[in-house]
């Protein structure tokens, strides 16, 4: 019998890809804020006990980072923490709760960060919920606006220089092997590790990711950005960098998608659905 996943956050990059890849297996019930509220206690606990779901997956976060939303960083805190909570109280409704924890984490002095590190804590006294805790998830779907990676690929499809933002190291990770890691948890819960490090290993500057691009397009210009936004999570300010475990991807049954692959499929993508150039933040 097929297993019944609840995804949240389905409008999001994470939550639109796991929805597309597990529908492939699974019947998944994908919602996001205007089909279920998850700032609602009594809601979440009547659906939940409604619809029997085998598994949750939770992606949906509120974040109020990029430069162009609308939402309160003075709820950032509290928001991310009452939608985990109304699930995680919950825990008895469902077999497991996969969720995505982040490298900010272990920088707590930010309202995400603490935020992730408060349901990392919380969730040791649950038995049946499970961390995975991203770094720099790229691919097709995710915001061209800002992310690094799909930014500069979608002006290179566009003839445009790169700007380059003061960031440090990323570890990046395609958003396909991110699925297959969710699907092996699905399936393989009971014997992987409660809190673990999602990430390929793939540590690169913005240099080092230029220079995969040249290899793969004519790159018209290199344009230093030196103003740090809320939208660069990783500025050379910071006197921290903090990379990833790539242990437990390395020892699942399958390969992670070179970075060259990667740009390459992002740069044709953007080629086919060219962006508004009027709309990049940098």
């Amino acid at each position: 019998m097929s297993k019944k996943i609840l995804i949240t956050g389905a409008n999001g990059f994470t939550g639109r890809a796991l929805s597309f890849f597990l529908s492939k297996d699974y019947c998944v019930v994908a919602y996001g804020r205007e089909e279920l509220d998850l700032l609602d206690k009594d809601k979440v606990a009547k659906t939940l006990e409604k619809e029997k779901f085998d598994i949750i997956i939770h992606t949906a976060i509120y974040d109020a980072a990029p430069k162009f939303s609308t939402k309160d960083p003075d709820k950032v805190l509290e928001y991310n923490l009452r939608m985990f909570d109304n699930l995680a109280s919950c825990s008895e409704k469902y077999h497991a709760m996969i969720y995505f924890g982040s490298g900010a984490e272990k920088k707590k002095e930010k309202p995400y960060g603490l935020s992730k590190y408060i349901m990392d804590q919380l969730t040791q006294n649950k038995s049946n919920i499970y961390n995975l805790r991203l770094y720099s998830v790229y691919g097709i779907g995710t915001d061209w606006r800002y992310r690094f990676i799909n930014n500069a690929c979608a002006k290179i499809a566009l003839g445009m220089p790169i700007k380059v933002p003061r960031i440090n190291k990323c570890d990046y990770l395609h958003i396909d092997d991110l699925c297959k890691v969710v699907k092996h948890y699905v399936e393989s819960y009971e014997y992987l590790p409660k809190s673990s490090d999602i990430c390929s290993g793939d540590v690169f500057t913005p240099d080092e990711i230029i220079e995969y691009i040249k290899e793969i397009a004519f790159v018209k210009g290199i344009v230093p950005h030196n103003t740090v936004t809320a939208t660069v999570s990783r500025s050379q300010s910071s006197d921290q960098e903090y990379y990833g475990d790539p242990g437990l991807l390395r020892l699942l049954p399958f390969n992670t998608t070179p970075i060259s692959v990667g740009i390459r499929e992002l740069i044709e993508y953007y080629k086919k659905e060219q962006p508004d150039p009027n709309q990049f933040v940098y």
